[in-house]
């Protein structure tokens, strides 16, 4: 279910986490991500997520979840990857006495008990064993030696509200006082490190950043190839191996200049600002838009062009990228002496290169010698051409509809080099289940090979649903837009420096924001501007964020989904919405709506 309101306010599961991700098993992962549905709940839900306690004989232990619900009380959640065998004749456990689920449940039930009233009055405390490993199990007083309202599987949680009942039974008709929660509170709610306070969302983060980084044995396995062409959908992580690519090749053979090339300017400042952070003990990753670059090759070589502006319209741009600026590029690479006062780099790494053609536009001579389009040109920069260490990192399906999909050609992009091997990463890493699934949910012909290229979503965490908002009439965009971040930030989902606004138009005085500068407390600011602002909320248009991605993305602007029309507005709904990682919320405009 997609969330549809015009101005709604959720009371989010308060999380307080004791443990580190590195510590947490994967069947305590599986629980807290099912656990997350209580975002959605109307009522106040609170987790704790590593505690200790002290068992009856004094000894600190260590215990997985507390959970305590608006009525009912407070559950002791002991989580468990597989029971050991239980032998029903002498009913006793296989292994130590120490493997005794239930003794040990009972020790814990027992010390959460008697530390919560060392601090006030305490709520009703029930116990269970959560196994998610374990399916749908037949009804019956005992499964497995452990009486069954005792026991949790993977069927009782999602949904979980049934579960609660099931547990509390005519419990749930109490309510859990305010007196009763802070008792909870003071004795397992304190103590968390500042840094350790973090929300769930932060914690998805650093799985994401997991699943990206283990992928990196794949570069271990390719090592010996010169050259990778690696296609990956959105989402797979394709920049996140493109960086690691360039600073291993930075540290091959003791220091080597690596040219790193993108196409969008925002993404190009965003690598920019992340290789900075990288501190190398020897080599260097030069980051380059291709614009800039080949503008500055030309000035290099003495031959300066200046592009048209931005008012004379966008064929006379087009015109210039695509025909005058190449054209000239080419005269200079047949040039010895000229091409000597270019830079020179030890090995190349491309993100987003499709858009980097392969093929010149029709206007300029095409010769066999100058097969190849762009990638003709970078081969100059590079010290031993062909033969040089290369990543090429690509997905077809996201080159814009206009731009000649024939122009891009993998094949003759693999015959520039000398030893290409080709590999496919997938499926999508860098996004929840939720949206995964809306991204499916609206999908079109032009963007299905997009999403396809997502994989399948079983692997993905959960996390909070789409919105879409739909203002009231009257009701101003911003207002709303604002209303979101302060709810985002009041709930602890993320800061709104961690939001991207996303609109439609190239020019932010058309655009929504108009003339806003400050929006819900915070300045806005341009993403490719220079200067960093981390206190700020930031924007750009659609077209200049490919390649970008925030924790949380905002989109103002567009019709509803079903009244799109052409390919070019079903490719940059996809783009947009596809920026996000976890949050994404989406203002449409009411102008707009029939």
């Amino acid at each position: 279910m997609r969330l549809h309101f015009a101005s709604k306010t959720l009371l989010m599961i308060t999380w307080i986490f004791h443990r580190p991700p590195q510590s947490c098993h994967q069947a305590e992962i599986r629980v807290a991500e099912r656990l997350k549905e209580l975002e959605a709940s109307p009522h106040d839900w609170t987790v704790i997520w590593g505690y200790y306690y002290q068992d009856a004989r004094g000894i600190k232990r260590e215990g997985d979840f507390l959970i305590l619900g608006p009525a009912g009380g407070l559950l002791v959640l002991e989580v468990k990857s597989s029971l050991p065998r239980h032998f029903s004749e002498t009913g006793r456990w296989e292994g130590s006495p120490d493997d005794d689920p239930i003794e040990q449940l009972m020790h814990e039930w027992k010390g959460v008990i008697q530390a919560i009233k060392s601090k006030g009055p305490a709520p009703f405390v029930e116990k269970a064993l959560c196994v998610p490993s374990l399916g749908e199990i037949g009804a019956g007083e005992y499964i497995q030696g452990i009486q069954r309202n005792w026991l949790i599987t993977g069927a009782d949680l999602s949904p979980w509200l049934p579960t609660w009942l099931r547990i509390f039974d005519k419990k749930v008709e109490w309510k859990v006082t305010l007196e009763q929660k802070n008792a909870v509170l003071a004795a397992f709610g304190q103590g968390a490190l500042p840094a350790e306070k973090r929300s769930f969302i932060e914690y998805t983060e650093r799985f994401f950043e997991h699943q990206f980084t283990s992928r990196f044995s794949l570069l271990d396995q390719l090592a010996d190839n010169r050259q990778l062409l690696v296609h990956g959908g959105a989402g797979t992580g394709k920049t996140w191996h493109a960086l690691e690519l360039a600073f291993r090749y930075a540290r091959d053979g003791g220091g080597q200049r690596v040219l790193f090339l993108t196409y969008h300017k925002a993404f190009t400042t965003q690598l920019q600002r992340l290789v900075a952070l990288r501190q190398l003990e020897c080599g260097e990753v030069i980051v380059r838009g291709w614009e800039d670059l080949c503008l500055e090759l030309c000035e290099m070589a003495g031959k300066p062009l200046l592009p048209p502006a931005a008012s004379e319209g966008l064929e006379e741009l087009r015109h210039f990228f695509e025909v005058r600026l190449p054209r000239q590029l080419l005269e200079i690479s047949r040039c010895a002496e000229l091409v000597e006062k270019w830079p020179s780099f030890d090995a190349l790494v491309v993100d987003e290169a499709q858009d980097h053609d392969t093929m010149w536009h029709e206007e300029i001579a095409s010769q066999p010698s100058e097969e190849g389009g762009w990638w003709q040109i970078y081969l100059r920069l590079l010290k031993h051409g062909r033969e040089s260490r290369a990543g090429i990192f690509y997905d077809v399906a996201q080159r814009p509809p206009f731009r000649a999909a024939e122009r891009f050609d993998p094949g003759l992009l693999a015959r520039q080099w000398s030893q290409p091997a080709h590999v496919r990463l997938q499926p999508a890493l860098r996004y929840t289940r939720p949206l995964w699934q809306f991204f499916r949910d609206h999908s079109s012909p032009h963007t299905q090979s997009m999403i396809d290229a997502l994989g399948q979503g079983e692997h993905l965490p959960e996390g909070p649903e789409p919105e879409l908002h739909r203002p009231i009439a009257d009701q101003d965009a911003l207002d709303l837009v604002e209303s979101i971040i302060h709810r985002w930030r009041k709930s602890g989902l993320c800061d709104p420096s961690e939001i991207l606004i996303l609109h439609a138009q190239s020019d932010i005085a058309k655009s929504p924001i108009g003339a806003r500068r400050v929006l819900a407390g915070r300045n806005l600011r341009e993403w490719t501007e220079e200067t960093e602002h981390p206190d700020c909320i930031r924007h750009t248009s659609i077209h200049k964020a490919k390649g970008l991605d925030s924790k949380a993305v905002i989109l103002i602007g567009l019709p509803p989904h079903p009244e799109l029309v052409t390919d070019y507005d079903h490719y940059s709904w996809f783009m947009a919405v596809s920026r996000a990682r976890q949050l994404l919320a989406i203002v449409e405009n009411p102008s707009l709506r029939h």
